[in-house]
């Protein structure tokens, strides 16, 4: 483990748990980046598979950049409830949560967000790259009014500070929307400055969502909502109609067109930088 003379300016957390199949991808994303002043804290909920071997064996490349790397492995809640208990060992100013399966968009996003972070804000989003069946979509951060009717920020594209994370918490009653609803409880707060970056700050593999795991979180977002004293423009029953004849047809899509539904004209690439280049 190393020492570091002084705090980071970042914390980077994942939060695993039996995660042998995804969590090398997501290291090596992290152990890619060109920036140095940043701790990268993995908390594992106790994984009973290979997890903390693949954890443990990267520890030298980190200790070689001179890059706190700390892995914490206790019991927990679920994955919100490990983002809450990592927060509170984390040095950094700034945190950014990248989970198991998940990844930094390429080498240089630290960086670039080093030169974003200012006193003037409080949470700092941007961009996704969805990644699903080995093809890239661009995913933009959206106006924080959409809050309505969607979510504008995905957590994985986010970087906030991090006693406001210790502060406000991720709620554990939500399996899937705790960091929406965290994300909304600030904004409806208005004692928290946003500022949208036009950045790509990850990859998120879509993993073929379930038509009822959309549906859970489309409820939760509206409990959220509720309880934050948010009024939606569209009926929460139409919305969740909507979503299921969304994954339907998606479904039915996908059958038919096999590989041609992932096409440039629908968005897909299978290039990231291609991506990039068609949004420029």
């Amino acid at each position: 483990m190393t020492i570091m003379n002084k705090k980071p300016l970042i914390s980077v957390v994942t939060a695993c748990f039996n995660a042998e199949k995804d969590i090398e991808y997501t290291i090596k994303s992290i152990l890619d980046q060109d920036y140095a002043d940043f701790e990268y804290l993995i908390k594992d909920g106790g994984s009973a598979d290979s997890t903390l071997e693949i954890v443990r064996k990267y520890a030298g490349c980190f200790e070689d950049r001179n890059i706190s790397y700390r892995i914490i492995s206790e019991s927990d809640d679920g994955i919100y409830d490990a983002m809450n208990q990592a927060a509170k060992y984390a040095e950094g100013e700034w945190i950014i949560f990248i989970n198991a399966g998940d990844a930094l968009f390429d080498g240089k996003v630290l960086s670039r967000l080093s030169t974003e972070v200012s006193d003037e804000y409080d949470i700092l989003y941007g961009d996704t790259a969805l990644l699903d069946n080995g093809k890239y979509k661009l995913l933009i951060g959206r106006s924080l009014t959409k809050f309505k009717n969607t979510n504008p920020i995905c957590h994985q594209a986010s970087l906030t500070r991090t006693d406001i994370v210790r502060r406000y918490t991720f709620n554990t009653k939500y399996i899937i929307a705790a960091d929406f609803d965290l994300f909304l409880k600030l904004y409806v707060s208005g004692a928290q400055r946003f500022k949208k970056s036009d950045m790509i700050f990850c990859v998120f593999r879509l993993g073929g969502i379930s038509d009822k795991r959309a549906l859970q979180r489309e409820k939760e977002f509206n409990e959220s909502r509720k309880q934050n004293g948010m009024k939606r423009i569209v009926v929460p029953h139409l919305q969740i109609l909507a979503i299921s004849l969304y994954y339907l047809i998606r479904r039915i899509a996908i059958a038919v067109l096999g590989e041609k539904f992932y096409s440039p004209r629908r968005g897909w690439y299978s290039d990231k930088n291609e991506m990039v280049k068609t949004h420029v």
